[in-house]
């Protein structure tokens, strides 16, 4: 008896599947969810953590509290 495989060994296996993708599309939406700070701008956040040895709660307290800070990481 011939021992059967779950790997499909059809040469257009592969097309099959990249037209069904295709078909189904994609269900995750890119219109979801609030848009991210600019890169820079998280950058320069991350250096006064590091630089002040601030957590996450502390660093955002900051932000709020000094004109300074916000005006460094350009959220004025």
């Amino acid at each position: 008896m011939k021992q059967r495989s779950a790997i499909k060994t059809d040469l257009f296996a592969d097309q099959h599947h990249k037209q069904t993708l295709d078909k189904l599309g994609d269900p995750v939406s890119s219109q979801g969810g609030r848009p991210p700070f600019p890169t820079e701008a998280m950058v320069r956040i991350l250096i006064l953590k590091r630089l002040y040895n601030l957590c996450d709660e502390q660093m955002e307290y900051q932000l709020l509290d000094r004109m300074s800070y916000q005006r460094f990481c350009g959220l004025t």
